[in-house]
Order: C-alpha cells, then sequence, then structure tokens
C-alpha cells in the first residue's frame, strides 16, 4: 500500500508540475530509431522488386548460405548457422508463412514472436540465430521505436516496436557473395539469355533449342533435387504489400 501510494503520489506531483514521469518507455531499447525518421527507412527491394525476380533472389541466397553452411562443417569446423539459423532465415524470407515481405519496397518488419511461429522454435532460438545472420553479414537491422501518444498525460511517452530488418549480400565473404552472384547468373540466363553484371562468365550455350531445353530441364532438376525440402511453394508464402499468406 505504501508503494502504490507513493507512485500515485509520484504521478499527481508529475501531471501538476508538468514534469511526465516516461514510466515503462524506460525500457526502450538503447539506439533505437523513430519509425518515421529517415534513419529508419532501411528497406531494399527483394532482388529486381518484381515477384519472380524476388522469389529467385530468395531460393539463391538460401542456397549460398546453406552451402557455406555445409562447408565450414565439412571444414572440421562448427556450423555458423545450424539447422535452426536456417528455419529462421527460411522464416524471415517468407518460405514458410506467416511472415509478410513487400518485394517491392523490401518492408520487412516481423514481429520475433511471428518470425519464431514461422520457423517452429522458440523466440530465444529466433534471437540467437538472427544474431549469428547479423555476424554472417547476411542480414541487419535497425531497432524502432514511436510515440504512444499520451503527451500531456501521465504514461509511458515512448513504445519498442518490431525490428525492420534489410539484407546485406554486398557484406558476404567474397567467395559467398560471388556465388550468390553466380546462381543468379544461371537463373537469369535460363529466363533471359542475359547474364547480371558481376557474375562469372556463363558456359556457352548450345545452338540447338532441344538441347538448351534438355539442359534447362536437367539443371532445374538437380537443383529441386539438392534443395529438397527448400523448394518454392506453389503460392501464398511470399505475401506483398504487408499481406499474410
Amino acid at each position: 500500500m505504501g508503494r502504490q501510494a507513493r507512485q500515485l503520489t509520484k504521478g499527481f506531483t508529475a501531471c501538476l508540475t508538468g514534469k511526465q514521469e516516461r514510466g515503462t518507455d524506460r525500457k526502450v531499447r538503447r539506439h533505437s530509431i523513430d519509425v518515421d525518421d529517415r534513419r529508419a527507412r532501411v528497406s531494399r527491394p527483394i532482388g529486381d522488386g518484381t515477384t519472380a525476380g524476388a522469389l529467385s533472389w530468395i531460393d539463391c541466397l538460401l542456397k549460398a548460405v546453406s552451402e557455406w553452411d555445409d562447408e565450414e562443417r565439412a571444414r572440421g569446423g562448427a556450423r555458423p548457422l545450424g539447422l535452426h539459423g536456417l528455419r529462421v532465415l527460411e522464416a524471415i524470407l517468407g518460405r514458410r508463412g506467416k511472415v509478410a515481405i513487400d518485394f517491392r519496397s523490401g518492408r520487412l518488419d516481423p514481429q520475433l514472436v511471428t518470425i519464431a511461429r514461422a520457423a517452429k522454435v522458440t523466440k530465444t532460438t529466433v534471437v540467437r540465430a538472427l544474431a549469428r545472420l547479423k555476424a554472417m553479414k547476411v542480414l541487419d537491422w535497425i531497432r524502432r521505436t514511436e510515440r504512444t501518444g499520451n503527451d500531456g498525460s501521465f504514461g509511458p511517452l515512448r513504445r519498442q516496436v518490431s525490428n525492420s530488418y534489410f539484407f546485406t549480400p554486398e557484406a558476404l565473404p567474397a567467395r559467398v557473395a560471388q556465388r550468390l552472384r553466380d546462381l543468379l547468373a544461371r537463373r537469369r540466363l535460363r529466363r533471359s539469355g542475359t547474364m547480371p553484371p558481376g557474375s562469372r562468365k556463363a558456359f556457352a550455350q548450345p545452338s540447338s533449342p532441344e538441347l538448351r531445353d534438355l539442359l534447362d530441364r536437367m539443371e532445374a532438376g538437380i537443383a529441386r533435387a539438392s534443395e529438397g525440402v527448400n523448394a518454392s511453394p506453389p503460392y501464398g508464402q511470399y505475401p506483398l504489400s504487408g499481406v499474410e499468406g
């Protein structure tokens, strides 16, 4: 009772003197930025921003990171990411549903509990996996806050909201970044016959349309077999404009 009385007295005093107690917004994380601040606008288009280009980019990023994880293990070291980390990456890329990602703008701001539900892991596992992904230069994020609207009344002035995530392929280790570019080049070559900048020179394509088609089908089959459960779902798990699948 004594503590409650002191809190009430403190609140009334704050109202009378105009000095508002900040309350629970003292728990706002350090280095957080207001959602309307220009510095919080970190979203980048996924791939080229189109549905086809984004889905291709997502597949290639997952493959490059998965291969990197396997290579480190094959060398006798610890996996830098591990199974749960890969599941978290799949989830945040929309591969497991629940997480909305806008391909055109790159807006990606799911709550940790949403990522955990999508990946079927605990929130603590998500936090640890995100820390590893950040250390690996796969992605990064900005912590954000927003005003509560309690100005002029007793109560917290700001509250923490979900992070805004963005991918950083340009910061990957050189060999991993090159592998990603090569995978994207092969996808683009199959679709349009052109190579994106920065990719290694592609192998010569046969002049026969039948042989080209055969090679494309063989490569697609190999990719599906190697990706296994990572194969792209037919629809609904890559929602646009904030609509959940």
